[in-house]
This record gives structure tokens, sequence and C-alpha cells, in this order.
């Protein structure tokens, strides 16, 4: 039955416009509104098609995966069995990088019509649809959510960052990633800060530097590799614009961005 469903998949990836050696079923860490008894999330994608996932019937259930890196999304299969409450008609499929509101802040790409039970509901993306977060939600329905099976297919779009777990300050960061025709990692739109979370996560320290720095002689913010600052993810009152501070990420948790001393000593990201 698997066969079947990986089949109906790559046909789908064709039809897309993209080859079957391009792509291959992704997977990551999963988890939803609620749960029904022992009827967890991770169920909707162990490959077994009688264990589903469910959650309690209560308005606006949802079911998440985090990918855990970036990827070009191509397809997506939904597989339910044929028992009460497993139609999800009206259902929405979002994409994106955000996990505000459960991932239901990201881009809706597909609203879900006609479902079929007993079958292989397979829907196909836009090439240019990039994503860490992928979220099935029921919006303003109070009934369960049920997923059997989702078969997640794409390419990984490869990091330009490297984490470096040596403990220096900001200075000399800056020219150790120099000296190996690197820079210090600058973040300019939320693919880069999910690149950057994914590297902060491994670190040995609490923060790592990143390459904006503060000039008060001119009075403003820079990166040192002078892209242009239009993206930000500062922590609440965590911007001190005072002579020798650059921004260093947390480590953990929502991987804000914070002012520090430049004399501090932290890992830090080189971009490749």
């Amino acid at each position: 039955m698997l066969w079947t469903l990986l089949t109906v998949s790559l046909i789908g990836s064709a039809q897309s416009g993209r080859t079957q050696s391009e792509d291959r079923r992704l997977n990551g860490t999963t988890s939803q509104s609620t749960n029904y008894l022992s009827y967890t999330a991770d169920r909707a994608i162990d490959g077994d098609l009688e264990k589903c996932a469910h959650t309690l019937d209560r308005n606006n259930s949802w079911w998440t995966i985090d990918l855990l890196g970036v990827y070009r999304i191509s397809n997506i299969t939904i597989y339910n069995t044929e028992q009460l409450n497993t139609d999800m008609s009206g259902a929405q499929i979002h994409i994106g990088f955000s996990r505000r509101k459960n991932g239901t802040d990201n881009p809706l790409q597909k609203t879900i019509q006609n479902f079929k039970k007993n079958h292989f509901n397979n829907y196909v993306f836009n090439t240019t649809v990039l994503g860490r977060y992928i979220t099935v939600f029921l919006p303003n329905q109070a009934k369960h959510l049920i997923l059997c099976e989702v078969m997640i297919f794409g390419t990984r779009k490869e990091s330009r960052f490297k984490l470096v777990k040596e403990k220096m300050r900001w200075d000399e960061a800056l020219y150790y990633c120099r000296d190996r025709d690197m820079d210090l990692a600058s973040i300019v739109g939320e693919e880069t800060q999910v690149w950057a979370d994914l590297e902060a996560r491994k670190a040995e320290t609490p923060f790592v530097w990143l390459g904006l720095r503060y000039t008060c002689t001119l009075n403003f913010w820079f990166w040192v590799d002078d892209q242009r600052l239009t993206f930000n993810h500062w922590a609440p009152d965590s911007k001190t614009e005072e002579c020798d501070m650059s921004v260093a990420m947390e480590k953990q948790k929502d991987h804000f961005w914070y002012s520090k001393p430049d004399n501090e000593m932290f890992n830090f990201i080189c971009a490749k």
C-alpha cells in the first residue's frame, strides 16, 4: 500500500515540473493541538496507514511538522481510513518559516476540497513553495482533526551558515570567518533566520555572534557584509545603541537577537 502512495506522490512531483530523483520523502518533529487518548501527532508520519494522529473535537484544531531545515515543497499526500470524522474537506495547508499561531500565520497554500477516504489525496505545489513548518488546520470548526498518513516530498535548500564552536570576542570571530573566505552571518529574512536558528541550537554558549554591529559614530546598525538591514528579530527591550555593541542570537527559545558588548565570549556563525 505504501508503494502505491509513493508512486502517487512521485507522479505529483513530476506533474509539477520536477524530476522524481530530485524529491525525497521528508521527515521531522510533529505536534498537534490536543491528543485524543494516545493518538499522538507522530502517528501521521509513521508509515502505518491504520494508525492515525487524532485530536479532540475542539475549535481550530491543528497538526504541524517541523522539517528542521529549509525545503522546497513539491507535493503532500494525505491518506485517511474510512471512519467517522476522517473527511478533511475544509482543512487548510499552511507552509512557511514561522511558528506563530502554531504555523497558521504562514501562507495558505491549499484549502482541501472533496477529500476522499481510503484514497491518497495528493496536493501539488509550485516549486517556489519554501518552508520549514507545514501545518494542517481546521479553521472555525469544532471537530476532530484526524490524519492517518501524511507524506511530504521536496528537496532541501542547503544552508550557507556554519557554526564555529570556539569562544571568541566579536572582532576575533569576524577575523576568524574572513581568514577562511567567509564572513559573520547576516540575516536578511525569515529563510536565513531559520538557518541561523538551526545552527544556534548546536552552540556551546548561550548566545552566538552574528555580523550585525552598531556604529556610535554614525548612529546606526550595519551588517558587516553590507547587506541591507530590512529584517530584524530583536527580543523585547534588548536593543542597546552604544559604542562597542554587536548582536548575538540566543541559543534556545525563540532565537531572538540581543545587543551584547563586543568583549563577551561566544560561539559564532560564519556565512560561506
